[in-house]
């Protein structure tokens, strides 16, 4: 057995799924060759360490679980993850700033006049169609 063949059937071999003649040559393979034997070595601590990481691993729920009770512990409240994403060195927070204050305060000025039409007529306050006219009316 060359060591290209051995290295094939190394992870059959330390499963223990070889049939007894190919296991019996892998054996004297890695009997005789150190490299193989010691590629062996690792793939076996590999395996070994993945199996033990398998078993002491909690489930995916009970990590889903555990992972929302620290979050919902130690999350700050709302006031002041708004105050940090305020408080962030981005300039795009000058530039809104910079053009919403004097859009705001344009709005602000707008909204306060009256309407050009209605400045240049004069207003009738008091004036009622169906009452008789001024002329008509007694004065006394």
């Amino acid at each position: 057995m060359n060591c290209e063949e051995c290295d094939a059937s190394l992870i059959d071999y330390a499963y223990d799924e070889l049939a007894p003649e190919p296991r019996r040559a892998v054996t004297r393979h890695l009997a005789d060759c150190a490299g193989c034997a010691v590629a062996y070595c690792r793939l076996r601590a590999d395996l070994d360490g993945a199996l033990q990481a398998a078993h002491e691993a909690p489930p995916v729920a009970v990590r889903q679980r555990l992972r929302a009770e620290v979050e919902r512990e130690f999350r700050p409240s709302w006031w002041r993850r708004g105050l940090a994403l305020v408080r962030r060195p981005v300039p795009a927070y000058a530039l809104v700033a910079a053009l919403a204050i004097p859009a705001a305060l344009w709005l602000v000025r707008e909204s306060g006049r009256d309407d050009p039409a209605a400045a240049t007529s004069p207003r009738v306050r008091g004036y009622d169609a169906a009452a008789p006219p001024l002329i008509h009316r007694p004065i006394l």
